[in-house]
């Protein structure tokens, strides 16, 4: 529905305008992006997550509507990187499983730390005005939809019984592919109170510590503001700034689950945090 909805806009405004006239250019830059959400917290009310940025960068197309020469509507279709770093470091749960499949989970302290990349098509669509020939001011909307979502970091767990040895490996997520229970062994083996073997890990996958399908992390749709300006060096040449800000929340409350403990009856607890993008971009661009 909301594709349909992205689409019928788009087509309205290209008919209507069709008369006009319409400029066309093309852009692009980097994102300095980070997830502006809320951290789990421990029973004392401390955060265990903290999120800090990364870098992608965006390309593609403007058309441009002028209504007078001092404003007009401005379209863009874009694919665009955001996401962000994010790390867990506080008490939680690990589930061993043996080589004959029995399971062992022990409490102890996770360190966990990844590196978040999610790959939209964005349409935003803007106001303009210029104040001065050289000088743009714009804001508007924008809708992206998600089109691919991966992650890469490491996982230390340190158990809190000392004669459980500790775990350490990396992670490499791919959301949209990655299966429950999905690891890579090492070929190693470790013994737990002498008679639990267990396979240590090279990787493990986005659902790893699943045990069912939960579906994908991320949604599929995400709406956010746009505000910002551009500096232009002649009639097409321009330097340009803003800010994206997210307004849904872009994770799945089922897959988005507590690293902090698990229900009485030992199933994952659904997150009810939100989980939204912030981007700030910076692009070159030329219009004709």
């Amino acid at each position: 529905m909301m594709r349909f909805l992205a689409f019928t806009f788009v087509f309205c405004l290209s008919t209507t305008v069709f008369s006009q006239e319409i400029g066309y250019g093309f852009k692009a830059g980097l994102n300095f992006n980070s997830f502006n959400s809320d951290s789990e917290q421990d029973a004392s009310g401390k955060d265990l997550e903290s999120f800090t940025g990364n870098t992608g960068f965006h390309v593609g197309a403007i058309f441009t509507w002028k209504a007078t020469e001092l404003m007009g509507l401005r379209a863009e279709l874009l694919f665009s990187q955001k996401g962000g770093r994010q790390r867990f470091d506080g008490p939680s749960y690990y589930q061993f499983i043996s080589t004959d499949s029995l399971t062992l989970e022990v409490p102890g302290k996770r360190d966990m730390r990844l590196n978040v990349t999610n790959a939209y098509i964005d349409i935003p669509v803007m106001g303009y005005y210029r104040p001065l020939q050289w000088l743009e001011l714009f804001a508007g909307g924008n809708i992206g939809f998600l089109v691919s979502s991966a992650a890469v970091g490491d996982l230390k767990y340190t158990p809190d019984d000392t004669s459980i040895p500790a775990v350490d490996y990396s992670l490499d997520f791919n959301y949209y592919t990655d299966d429950p229970g999905g690891v890579t062994p090492s070929g190693e083996f470790i013994q737990i109170n002498n008679n639990f073997e267990v396979a240590t890990l090279d990787r493990a996958g986005a659902y790893a510590e699943f045990d069912k399908d939960r579906g994908n992390l991320f949604k599929t749709v995400d709406l956010g503001l746009i505000g910002g300006l551009s500096l232009y060096f002649n009639k097409g040449l321009f330097i340009s700034g803003r800010v994206n800000y997210g307004l849904s929340d872009i994770t799945k409350n089922k897959a988005d689950v507590s690293l902090v403990k698990k229900d009485a009856n030992g199933q994952f607890i659904s997150q009810e945090q939100k989980d939204r993008n912030f981007s700030i971009q910076a692009s070159i661009g030329f219009s004709f």
